[in-house]
């Protein structure tokens, strides 16, 4: 008990008995959380706020996302086009854009490299672990995989036919997104 007396000394606070409410803290001292909230006043955040994103991500008139790339920290991020905002890859409101993004999953198991740009998805049915696994490939090698999840419905419309291509957006940690050739062409098109 030698330490915490020595602290409460220092504070200013003093011992307090059983029943006893606490001491009120010095006027001089500034605890953590009082820092911590000053500095976040007027501070607007860089993502596109939850409440805003049900509006905003919706199909466009001509079909495509109202959505473009945009280089941040490194890395390539999806921005919605009236405010800038940024959007995560794992939204859930890109599946119905028509845009499949994910956090690459199982990156230390395999020798494949992030880097920015094309990647090729390929389908594992005979994958042990998960009948609908799709595999990222960069450059030839294997990246990792879809989550389970969204390989599921990625594996359907791989299965289908239908063309979808990849891209990776982030090499720290790796993340990915797909979609037909032509929603990729309009998300480039600010570059």
């Amino acid at each position: 008990m030698g330490l915490l007396k020595s602290i409460r000394e220092v504070l200013g606070i003093g011992s307090r008995g059983p029943g006893e409410a606490p001491a009120r803290r010095p006027p001089d001292v500034t605890y953590r959380a009082e820092l911590v909230s000053a500095q976040h006043e007027g501070y607007e955040s860089v993502y596109l706020s939850t409440e805003r994103q049900a509006e905003l991500l919706a199909p466009r008139a001509d079909g495509l996302p109202p959505l473009h790339l945009v280089r941040h920290a490194g890395a390539l991020w999806l921005a919605e086009d009236t405010t800038g905002k940024l959007i995560n890859v794992d939204n859930r409101y890109l599946r119905r854009l028509g845009i499949f993004g994910v956090k690459v999953r199982g990156t230390p198991y395999y020798t494949g490299r992030a880097r920015l740009g094309p990647a090729a998805l390929v389908r594992e049915p005979d994958n042990p672990h998960d009948p609908n696994a799709v595999a990222i490939h960069v450059g030839g090698e294997m990246l990792g995989h879809y989550n389970k999840g969204m390989a599921r419905s990625l594996a359907k419309r791989l299965d289908a036919g239908e063309p979808l291509q990849a891209v990776v957006i982030s090499t720290d940690p790796a993340k990915v997104i797909s979609a037909p050739s032509d929603i990729l062409r309009h998300l480039y098109r600010t570059f």
